[in-house]
């Protein structure tokens, strides 16, 4: 997907209404309407000259918007989403955490979370992002009165987990599939799902189990535990490509485990049947 169809998508994101605000949060002052149409004019701006092809220019414009209003939404993701766009991921990940910095000291826990949530889903794990998830924790215990040193505290909120899976890549003249292989006894995978960074589902296939101490075709690097289970996905000639060249892949992998969707891993084995070894081997 081009980095100007995403813009546009993102430009339909509005912040949160702020007009009833919570008792006892001291919000900024509203910025003024100068202020305000002066980021507008650098949001435009930079659409036209990405699509122009100006990356460098239209990075410029988003960065100075941000600078004039360091919470609006929509410049801020405009910019994460260019810089992750062109591989700059430490950017993009230090860009949410940039955001999240601003809105927490306003009070509003909940838009941070959903941010954090957000770029987690652009981006996968992080330190930037890792370090903007003990802020936020930091400010829900803040929202309960001080309690005594003797009395235990809650452990840290439990994160999801995630579905390992190795892949290899075939080519039978026509079509690239992609077999994955993975899967433990604690996250038994029943399907696999591909999808687009607008979270659209590209494709679901069902997985298949291996049997105990079956053979898949993946590669088990040694010391690493055999998968559970195998799938097969098509995937597109610009899919492959991006792999053979070491670029950010342009889908995500999700796994169902019982009722749930969990994020799901993958990395690449190296083989390839049917076509050349890649160049850079992508994990």
């Amino acid at each position: 997907m081009s980095d100007d169809l995403r813009l546009r998508a993102l430009a339909e994101v509005s912040p949160p209404d702020a007009s009833e605000p919570e008792a006892g949060v001291d919000l900024p002052e509203p910025i003024d309407d100068r202020s305000h149409s002066d980021v507008e004019a650098l949001k435009d701006g930079a659409v036209m000259l990405l699509e122009a092809g100006n990356r460098v220019a239209a990075l410029a414009l988003l960065w100075s918007a941000v600078a004039i209003d360091p919470i609006d939404l929509g410049a801020h993701r405009r910019l994460a989403a260019m810089l992750a766009n062109a591989g700059d991921v430490d950017g993009a990940a230090n860009e949410y955490a940039r955001y999240i910095d601003f809105v927490l000291p306003l009070g509003d826990v909940g838009r941070a979370t959903n941010e954090l949530q957000y770029g987690a889903r652009m981006l996968g794990g992080h330190a930037a992002l890792h370090e903007a998830a003990e802020k936020i924790a930091t400010a829900v215990r803040a929202l309960v009165p001080g309690i005594a040193a003797s009395t235990p505290t809650l452990p840290a909120p439990h994160l999801l987990p995630k579905v390992p899976f190795r892949f290899c890549i075939h080519d039978d003249g026509g079509l690239h599939w992609m077999q994955l292989e993975g899967g433990t006894a604690e996250l038994t995978p029943s399907a696999v799902r591909l999808v687009d960074r607008d979270d659209n589902v590209i494709e679901t296939r069902k997985c298949i189990p291996l049997a105990p101490g079956q053979k898949g075709h993946a590669r088990v690097p040694e010391g690493e535990t055999p998968g559970v289970a195998w799938v097969v996905l098509s995937v597109s000639d610009d899919f492959v490509a991006a792999l053979d060249t070491g670029k950010p892949m342009p889908y995500r992998f999700e796994a169902k485990v019982g009722d749930e969707w969990l994020v799901a891993t993958v990395a690449d084995t190296a083989c390839r049947l049917g076509r050349r070894s890649p160049n850079v081997a992508v994990s």
